[in-house]
């Protein structure tokens, strides 16, 4: 009698001895491939990775302090409202990325939009070189320089820069992404 076979019928020949045993191993490797998939689910979950960042109850999430110099603004000649008076969705807001970071501009968009402002388009900026994120506003809508400070140091170090936008600019308010 041959090695390899266990029993013999007698209408399809003999029968392997590993054939019931490939099917186990079968059931086993599925079941190993699910439990990888539901290990590196629950790892992202805990971990806040992915889709699960802004979900994940485990995840501490630290502020970043604002610097002194994020607050300094130039004198206004009139007082400017407070900062939760201004209508953030009226300026249209231009945000660019100074900072080579992929995608930066597209999420500081996004964060803004959360805010309730108005960004009208994105995009690079002159250069990489900015370490700072810095502000620059045409001269009617200086009143919303506080609440954009705000919004933005949570984050970035901001700084407003002293250069107007022009009265033609088709924004309003641009925003520089710089490193930090």
């Amino acid at each position: 009698m041959d090695e390899q076979t266990a029993t013999t019928n007698p209408t399809t020949g003999p029968a392997p001895i590993y054939q019931q045993s490939q099917e186990k191993n079968a059931k086993w490797l599925w079941l190993f491939i699910i439990l990888i998939i539901i290990g590196a689910l629950a790892f992202a979950f805990f971990k806040g990775v992915g889709p699960f960042a802004k979900i994940s109850p485990f995840v501490k999430r630290e502020l970043a302090s604002p610097t002194p110099e994020a607050f300094a603004s130039p004198s206004l000649s009139s007082p400017s409202p407070d900062a939760s008076e201004v209508d953030r969705a009226k300026p249209e807001v231009r945000v660019l990325n100074g900072s080579g970071v992929a995608g930066l501009a597209t999420s500081v968009k996004d964060m803004l939009e959360n805010l309730g402002w108005r960004v009208a388009n994105i995009g690079n900026a002159d250069s990489y070189d900015y370490s700072q994120t810095e502000v620059r506003l045409k001269e009617d809508f200086n009143s919303y320089q506080e609440a954009l400070v705000k919004d933005l140091s949570d984050k970035y170090s901001v700084k407003v820069s002293q250069d107007t936008l022009s009265s033609t600019d088709s924004a309003d308010i641009e925003i520089i992404v710089g490193s930090k």
